[in-house]
């Protein structure tokens, strides 16, 4: 016969494992986010560099990502687009607000799944877009944003490798 008391219990403690469990991988991911980087890519079907700086602010409550993409037209003119966004951890996902050269801010909610932060930004209203963060074995940063369109499917419009920069080179 089973003890009812001990069902509960178990239950409770199992979901706390995983909320733990969930809670250090956010933790992790995000810390290992921590720090200047550096790559290039394409953006908008264009050579570009993609230099972010990822740091704990205002009491280590929010990790700022700030964020500069230069990138080269045919005609050689260089094109710059610069964001920030303040990411809030919390359990098992973060949330946060983007800001950027266009006078554009959205709301942010990410996930964390392996090696990779998912952010998924902006509302039906105006866009609406994710950016994938994926640390690679080499210990490398890819990085990949995508806009969705009005049929439903995402279209990736910018895809870079970064690495980290050492004493902020």
């Amino acid at each position: 016969m089973r003890n009812r008391t001990t069902t509960p219990i178990l239950g409770f403690l199992l979901l706390l494992t995983a909320v733990a469990t969930a809670n250090s991988q956010n933790d992790t991911i995000l810390k290992r986010l921590s720090g200047s980087w550096k790559g290039e890519g394409k953006a908008m079907g264009m050579p570009a560099t993609l230099q972010m700086s990822w740091e704990w602010v205002l009491g280590e409550k929010f990790l700022r990502l700030s964020l500069k993409n230069e990138m080269k037209g045919a005609n050689g003119q260089v094109r710059l687009f610069e964001g920030h966004a303040y990411y809030q951890p919390s359990e098992a996902k973060c949330e946060g607000t983007w800001f950027d050269s266009r006078g554009i801010s959205f709301p942010i909610k990410c996930t964390v799944e392996g090696q990779s932060l998912t952010a998924v930004w902006g509302s039906p209203e105006t866009e609406q877009g994710k950016s994938v963060y994926r640390f690679t074995a080499d210990g490398s940063l890819e990085v990949v944003d995508s806009v969705k369109q009005k049929d439903g499917n995402w279209r990736e419009f910018g895809r870079f490798v970064t690495s980290r920069l050492l004493n902020n080179q």
